[in-house]
């Protein structure tokens, strides 16, 4: 009998997740990046076992090279859903990711999953709890639809997130607001009670992207790139329909 050892070397892994409910994302991913080879495994974890620029790290298990350094090296991620029911995105990552175990517990370690968050497309289940909207996001002044928009809402009385979406390539998005009350208690004038959460849902397009984006990036990014903001009324088991447009300087 021959005993035969075989090892190599983990270089990342990447947790996808629903954006509205921030659950793992269990049916299959297409995950790639350019030089990179990912695998897929029983957690359903994506775990990045080469990638170019780091054949070096791949084998050595006990001593990683120290070149290059750590998190000097970008890898730009596609992830994509077969089937439809998120919107397609890229991902930045770096490395090589922190293999010291002192480090475990640090964003940047190697035994940290790096959360990939997906968001829902247009054909994707809804609850009736939830709050909808339904958006086609355009160019100002023209029918151009953008694609890879960033769309945001936050709630007007004190501009927290409340949820984030993405739009296809068509330009079509749906973003899904769970948590919504049936009732709230009104802060202006008039009923004591309210149905109605007032929101603004504000949009953020990077034409250098195109139709699938980093919205990481774009969140980071916002204040310097392309947008438009409309106020909104939202309600538990209301779908509003609204056109979103972008005003390009």
């Amino acid at each position: 009998m021959i005993v035969e050892s075989l090892a190599r070397r983990v270089l990342a892994a990447l947790r996808v997740v629903d954006g509205v409910t921030g659950q793992p994302v269990l049916s299959p991913l297409s995950v790639s990046g350019e030089g990179s080879i990912w695998v897929r495994n029983r957690r359903g974890l994506y775990v990045l076992v080469g990638a170019a620029g780091l054949e070096s790290h791949q084998d050595v298990l006990l001593e990683p090279p120290a070149d290059p350094a750590l998190g000097s090296v970008t890898l730009v991620v596609n992830v994509v859903d077969p089937s439809g029911i998120y919107v397609s995105r890229k991902q930045s990552i770096k490395l090589p990711r922190d293999p010291n175990p002192v480090h475990a517990g640090d964003s940047p370690s190697l035994f940290q999953p790096i959360e990939s968050r997906l968001y829902p497309s247009p054909k994707a289940p809804i609850s009736s709890a939830w709050a909808v909207i339904r958006a086609t996001v355009s160019r100002e002044g023209s029918e151009q639809k953008l694609g890879g928009a960033l769309i945001r809402v936050l709630r007007t009385s004190d501009g927290e997130v409340l949820a984030r979406g993405l739009s296809d390539t068509r330009g079509e998005a749906l973003v899904a607001v769970p948590g919504i009350p049936v009732t709230t208690w009104e802060t202006s004038p008039g009923p004591v009670m309210g149905t109605e959460v007032d929101v603004q849902v504000e949009v953020v397009v990077d034409p250098a992207a195109g139709d699938v984006p980093d919205p990481d990036a774009l969140e980071d990014n916002r204040a310097s790139l392309p947008k438009g903001q409309v106020a909104v009324k939202l309600a538990s088991g209301r779908t509003v329909v609204r056109g979103l447009t972008v005003a390009f300087p």
